[in-house]
């Protein structure tokens, strides 16, 4: 039964991710990864946020793998942001990919600690 909540959440978010990745370059362009950016952010923020609902026991254990493993782990995505990192040192782009490495990391920690904290606040 475990299994099935995982690849039902993560279906849900890996499309989640596609439709926010289509919808961010349609707003915003292509220059910068801003979907990939989009939904790690995100994802750290809800990851946060579970974690210290769960913590309170407010999230059962089957939703938090349904949500947290599953949902999320198909939303964030480490190696598209990894690939597009790499792809701006690669086109010389020292900039953007200092940026990226820098939004993602420090940003995805600021997130979490935002979501724990507002959970803890509930």
């Amino acid at each position: 039964m475990n299994i099935f909540l995982v690849i039902i959440g993560g279906g849900i978010g890996s499309a989640g991710r596609y439709l926010l990745t289509i919808l961010a370059t349609r707003l915003f362009g292509s220059n910068f990864p801003l979907g990939t950016l989009g939904v790690n952010l995100g994802g750290c923020f809800l990851i946060g946020l579970g974690f210290a609902l769960a913590d309170k026991g407010l999230i059962a254990p089957s939703t938090r793998l349904l949500f947290m493993t599953g949902f999320l782990g198909g939303l964030t995505t480490f190696s598209t942001y990894a690939l597009e990192s790499m792809n701006f040192f690669r086109n010389f782009e020292i900039t953007s990919a200092l940026a990226n490495i820098a939004v993602n990391n420090l940003g995805g920690l600021c997130f979490v600690f935002v979501g724990i904290w507002a959970g803890r606040s509930m």
